[in-house]
């Protein structure tokens, strides 16, 4: 048996250690026979390089039929590394999500798991990517990852693939909304969907290829990276991944990294169907950037620092204005290593990084188990286009296209407690709490004994910085349900907070 959860031992640093070069006609990832690589048309192999630092990189793969499997590749940090014995665990719960064609729903999956059983201080970052061949799509979400890199050997560019989200197993203040409230970060991870055309090669790589360094202390880095897929993109995975094993360990002198060295290299052979090359590409240029013009609208961006992202498509041309707004913002905040805010008045500004202690309510929402209300899967009755469509924006992370569709048929949708707790959900998700606060209590009204609505009315309370409503709520909610010890641990830990009676918990 090869596959990973009937062989945990796998990831130990003597067993994980991968030499290609033994093996090049032969598929080296355990899951995928040869003969059906080839009968898909799509290729993959991997290869990790152990190094000596605690931290550990994992890989894994679904496998959802014929034509249809999921890849991930995520960074465990050495404080989750040293627990995480048996990675079946990691899938198992991704194959809770085996309904779903989601990528930002399956790492969402992650994020409650870790956050259950393996939370760190880092987070874990992680890529998941979702592979339909059939259609010839992906489907792929970030959680704090690397951009995957796309070589299109018919154009000879290559695209940085990537979404937003923020590392998982944690939660994190991230955003200060209005009125100067901190709100916790709840799993704002986005799904894209990319055009696979035919002999393209997707490449997703680990920090640890970046960091690598020679004996003069230089980092192998991007551009090298860069150079190694234009240069050898046109590979099959395996003889490609020998190149980067080879080119890696050159620059090394061979000399054992700290960190792990991790790629997987996935290849299309098959053509697009339903519609023509040339039309997929333009479907795809419409949402990406190459590597080139991405250096050239940070370039523009940086010799006009005070120009609104409009003013930045009028200086760019065609080619950026076709792309909208919300992709440019998107490549503005995503593809620096200082990221950049993106103000009201319309301006692009540094982030500057927090200093100093957070305070009561930063730490509060942090600690606040709001996982446990917002990972709730959602079925209506009565499935239509619209609702179908409305669920699907849901689980790829895009809440506001979820909202505008589900208000088209909600007064259609027989009112409930579940229906009110999603809209509230919803809400949450998408930053505004008094909204929010309307939908649970209306869930109340029906049901008074709705442990979700009275937990998430405690959430909207510190959202507020109303520390005795979110004690009074979470008071309720624990004499109600005796399965909330997280909630009850938390409301614990908010009345030593702020110095309150232990009459409260009593």
């Amino acid at each position: 048996m090869n596959s990973w959860e009937t062989r945990p031992q796998r990831i130990k640093a003597d067993e994980t250690q991968h030499d290609l070069r033994r093996s090049i006609d032969e598929c080296v990832f355990p899951y995928i026979p040869k003969a059906r690589q080839q009968r898909t048309g799509l290729l993959i192999d991997f290869l990790n390089m152990k190094g000596t630092s605690s931290d550990t990189d994992i890989i894994d793969l679904l496998m959802f039929g014929e034509n249809k499997f999921g890849v991930l590749l995520a960074s465990l940090p050495g404080t989750v590394s040293a627990s995480l014995e048996d990675l079946s665990m990691v899938k198992a719960a991704l194959r809770d999500q085996k309904s779903s064609n989601s990528s930002a729903a399956a790492l969402r999956a992650l994020d409650y798991f870790f956050s259950e059983n393996f939370q760190s201080e880092k987070g874990v970052c992680a890529f998941y990517t979702f592979f339909d061949q059939h259609a010839r799509q992906i489907n792929f979400a970030s959680a704090g990852h690397l951009a995957m890199l796309l070589y299109r050997p018919s154009e000879n560019r290559i695209y940085r693939l990537n979404t937003e989200g923020i590392p998982i197993g944690k939660a994190v203040i991230t955003t200060q909304g209005a009125a100067g409230h901190f709100n916790s970060s709840l799993p704002q991870i986005k799904s894209e969907i990319a055009e696979f055309v035919q002999n393209d090669l997707l490449v997703l790589y680990s920090e640890g290829v970046l960091k690598a360094r020679n004996t003069w202390g230089e980092s192998f880095g991007m551009q090298r990276l860069l150079q190694l897929i234009r240069k050898n993109g046109h590979l099959q995975p395996t003889p490609f991944l020998v190149e980067f094993q080879n080119t890696l360990e050159s620059f090394t002198l061979g000399e054992i990294q700290e960190f792990d060295s991790t790629a997987i290299a996935i290849k299309n052979m098959l053509p697009i169907i339903n519609k023509s090359e040339s039309d997929a590409v333009a479907s795809f240029r419409k949402k990406f950037l190459s590597i080139e013009d991405e250096e050239h609208l940070l370039q523009i961006a940086d010799k006009y620092p005070d120009a609104r992202i409009s003013e930045l498509m009028d200086l760019l041309g065609d080619r950026y204005i076709d792309l909208g707004h919300e992709i440019i913002r998107s490549y503005l905040t995503t593809a620096r290593s200082c990221p950049m805010i993106y103000h009201k008045n319309g301006k692009v500004r540094p982030i500057k990084k927090e200093t100093g202690e957070k305070n009561l309510q930063q730490r509060m929402l942090q600690a606040f188990p709001a996982r446990q209300l917002i990972f709730k899967k959602y079925e209506f009755r009565g499935n239509t286009g619209v609702i179908s469509k409305a669920l699907e924006y849901y689980q790829d992370g895009k809440y506001q296209d979820s909202l505008i569709e589900f208000m088209k048929v909600r007064k259609t949708i027989a009112e409930s407690e579940s229906v009110f707790c999603f809209f509230g959900n919803l809400y949450l998700l998408l930053n505004m709490p008094i909204k929010a606060k309307q939908e649970f209590l209306k869930a109340l009204k029906l049901n008074p004994k709705s442990t979700h609505a009275i937990c998430a009315l405690a959430y909207v309370a510190l959202v507020h910085e109303d520390y005795d409503g979110a004690i009074s709520n979470l008071s309720t909610a624990v004499r109600l349900d005796d399965n909330l010890a997280d909630f009850y641990s938390f409301l614990q830990t908010l009345v030593r907070a702020i110095n309150s009676s232990a009459e409260w918990i009593a």
